[in-house]
């Protein structure tokens, strides 16, 4: 009888073993495509900074940080005769379905903005090429900017993004509350405006996704956009990585130990011709 146990415990073991090495096997080949997919969607993105050491115009940083191995949060930028393109943008969602439909937006923004100098027409195009068949109904939340490095006059069209703030050069630092529309990926043929300004010399322009404000410690707690003002506010006169890192540094110890909730996304943008 105790025979009979014993077999019975060694054959039942044997197979949770088996068992196992299977369920691991599985788990370290979903990680594995997980971390190549990390890459590809890390390769898409701008990931060199300064990225223009040669021109004293426009300095920029950014980070991206996805809450699992891959997010829905995106940036993107580049310059072209003189202007700087750039996007802001967040999936609905999270993991791989957001990260699909992330690479498609960035994808869009770099084909639709070429010789555009609307930022409201790429948006336009952008929304009705990701409604169009979005059986997945997912959306994304964008600002697509403009910016005429010789001027300085700055055009943007948001669908539905967090509003950016503004760091002036002589310490201000307030949101840029323009018109909001809604995010694309909803319906086709949404009417999107341009707004307009003319950014003074030595002025930034601080983008985010709600990664930063809507952080949540461990009491459920939002780091909220106060915290973030407050956080802008004391580092004016640094420079565009130090001012990223501070704010990077500052949700982290907001966050301290409880998981994190959301993509985090910034892209500092400094005008200084």
């Amino acid at each position: 009888c105790i025979r009979d146990r014993l077999s019975y415990m060694q054959h039942s073991l044997s197979a949770y073993v088996t068992e196992l090495q299977a369920t691991t096997a599985s788990k370290e080949r979903i990680e594995s495509e997980l971390s190549i997919a990390r890459e590809i969607q890390m390769g898409m993105i701008p990931k060199i900074f300064p990225p223009y050491p040669d021109r004293n115009d426009v300095d920029l940083h950014a980070i991206l940080h996805p809450a699992k191995e891959v997010g829905g949060d995106l940036y993107d930028f580049y310059i072209n005769d003189n202007r700087l393109y750039f996007v802001i943008g967040d999936v609905s969602g999270k993991g791989i379905p957001a990260s699909l439909f992330m690479a498609i937006t960035r994808s869009l923004f770099r084909t639709l903005s070429q010789q555009a100098v609307s930022p409201a027409r790429i948006v336009t195009e952008m929304n009705n090429s990701i409604s169009d068949n979005n059986e997945s109904n997912m959306f994304v939340t964008l600002i697509v900017g403009i910016l005429d490095l010789q001027t300085g006059i700055l055009k943007l069209s948001n669908a539905g993004h967090n509003p950016p703030f503004i760091i002036y050069p002589d310490g201000e630092v307030s949101l840029l509350e323009f018109k909001t529309y809604l995010f694309a990926g909803v319906m086709e043929d949404v009417v999107y405006s341009d707004e307009e300004i003319t950014l003074k010399e030595g002025s930034k322009l601080f983008l985010y996704t709600d990664g930063v404000t809507e952080a949540e410690d461990i009491d459920k707690q939002l780091y909220g956009e106060e915290k973030l003002l407050e956080v802008l506010s004391q580092n004016t006169s640094s420079d565009v990585r130090s001012t990223v890192d501070a704010v990077v540094s500052s949700v982290a110890g907001h966050v301290k130990e409880a998981e994190a909730s959301d993509d985090l996304t910034i892209l500092l943008i400094h005008y200084k011709p």
